[in-house]
């Protein structure tokens, strides 16, 4: 798992974040890495200006990496480009990846989908979206599962989401939780058609077992289980702030066209409240 990955930056990265994450990760997930700094056609720019560049983010490296022990093999390039979730998704298309990270940004609009929702919703590859923020020691690290999904990607995703979970508790000895979500729309729960807190006692239980059976296949017994009824995207995003989550590992739908610009996913949704690191993982169609 994580063996090949590809970190994407860009010269306003702030505290080169996304090349930090990757030498937290690197050295136990990755054996492969390609650093690929964007640049944007409306900057200046000219041969003498990206040999610039290029040198520059090759000295980043140098600094960053320095304790990795195949630091030598790491590739790195500058790309220009105004749309880096465009070139990223056909560079995937031709490339194995294991595992995308990248800064987030989170200047979303209805009318603009920023990178992080589009290689959400386009690439194939697990993206880490990755917070100003190094880990501490032990952190808690935050699942969302839905145990009660009976098709095929639905379970495949919940299989995922957990395979990813135990690596990475298991590299980085973390606390995990993991959350399941008793679904209840924002509309029924504003027109008082639904008891919030009983309709979550009445299903506590039963939803408990759910995860508990599906948790059985994957050898974790350390794992603190949250049930918690409401609308997924406020749930998640929650219940990752009182547990100061320093990780969320959840699943996407890859909803694309006019539903996803009007409605997006819950994961979507989920990140733009979280300040903290997310790994999404898209569902195989």
């Amino acid at each position: 798992m994580a063996k090949k990955i590809l970190v994407i930056t860009d010269k306003h990265e702030r505290e080169n974040c996304s090349l930090n994450k990757a030498h937290e990760v690197a050295a136990p997930l990755g054996e492969d890495i390609e650093v690929i700094r964007f640049i944007k056609e409306e900057d200046q720019h000219d041969d003498a200006t990206l040999k610039t560049s290029d040198n520059e983010l090759r000295t980043t490296l140098s600094q960053i990496f320095k304790d990795y022990p195949q630091k030598d093999s790491i590739k790195s390039k500058v790309v220009v480009t105004d749309n880096v979730a465009q070139w990223v998704t056909e560079y995937c298309k031709s490339e194995n990846f294991d595992l995308i990270i990248k800064t987030g940004h989170r200047s979303e609009s209805l009318f603009h989908t920023p990178c992080d929702w589009e290689l959400i919703r386009n690439v194939s590859v697990p993206v880490l979206i990755s917070h100003h923020r190094s880990w501490k020691s032990n952190h808690a690290l935050m699942a969302a599962i839905d145990p009660t999904s009976s098709d095929k990607a639905h379970i495949e995703l919940n299989h995922a989401i957990l395979n990813w979970t135990k690596k990475w508790a298991t590299t980085f000895d973390c606390t995990v939780h993991v959350l399941y979500c008793l679904e209840v729309s924002s509309i029924k729960q504003d027109l008082d058609l639904v008891d919030i807190k009983r309709y979550e006692q009445k299903h506590r239980a039963e939803a408990e077992q759910k995860v508990a059976d599906l948790l059985a296949e994957f050898d974790m017994p350390e794992v603190q289980i949250h049930v918690v009824a409401g609308e997924p995207a406020k749930v998640i995003s929650h219940c990752a702030n009182e547990i100061r989550a320093e990780m969320v590992i959840m699943g996407s739908m890859g909803r694309k066209g006019l539903s996803g610009l009007l409605f997006g996913n819950t994961a979507e949704k989920v990140m733009h409240h979280l300040r903290t690191d997310s790994l999404v993982i898209e569902a195989k169609k």
